[in-house]
């Protein structure tokens, strides 16, 4: 069960459901021992403040903290609720008999019927959610304000100071010119070309032939 509430991302989500499914584990097992008004509120109070404290130290923001409280007094205070719905719905009969009986003793002329059984459930239901949330915005906005402070986040100036540095000189300087590259070639290609004395000087060392005349190709 812890891991699949630590895949939920939202902080406000997260502690809302924690602390909202002991809050409701504690309300239903106090339920079949005794009901008080005031204990119910306290516990409410006490989880959401800690749901809000813990929400808002992730982020910072004490609206975390206030959602936070807000979730878990509503899941806490639905968890009982539904299990008393469900036992309503099976045992409809018994309980419409045992609410009849106890308006006949108090001599109430009160006649039950399943259609008003289900209608005084729907309305307490709906106090209780009520009764619920108001607590849980309380603590939560309570327990938001003091996690706040106490929130530790990464530094982000750093970030901020390491995105907006300006180009270094160095690699400007490292980068060759253009008009550098273009002098090589330039000049091999100038080294590669005979000069004009070599020229001369290959024509004067090969041997001239000269045409023989007709008295010599007679004798």
């Amino acid at each position: 069960m812890q891991n699949a509430l630590a895949r939920v991302r939202n902080p406000a989500l997260r502690q809302g459901l924690i602390f909202g499914i002991i809050l409701g584990v504690i309300l239903l097992a106090l339920s079949f021992i005794f009901t008080n008004f005031l204990i119910t509120l306290v516990l409410i109070l006490i989880a959401s403040y800690l749901a809000g404290l813990r929400a808002s130290q992730e982020t910072g923001r004490m609206t975390s903290g206030t959602f936070a409280g807000l979730w878990t007094g509503l899941i806490g205070i639905s968890i009982p609720s539904l299990i008393s719905i469900v036992f309503v719905f099976v045992n409809i009969d018994s309980y419409r008999k045992s609410l009849q009986a106890s308006a006949d003793k108090l001599h109430q002329h009160i006649i039950y019927t399943n259609s008003v059984v289900l209608t005084d459930l729907l309305f307490n239901v709906l106090f209780l959610l009520i009764i619920g949330i108001l607590p849980g915005v309380i603590g939560g906005l309570v327990g938001g304000q003091f996690g706040r402070r106490r929130a530790q986040l990464p530094p982000v100036e750093e970030h901020k100071e390491a995105m907006f540095e300006p180009p270094s000189t160095s690699s400007a300087e490292e980068l060759p010119a253009p008009s550098e590259t273009e002098e090589p070639s330039s000049t091999s290609e100038v080294e590669e070309l005979p000069s004009a004395s070599e020229v001369e000087e290959s024509l004067s060392e090969t041997p001239s032939e000269e045409p023989t005349s007709p008295r010599q190709q007679g004798e």
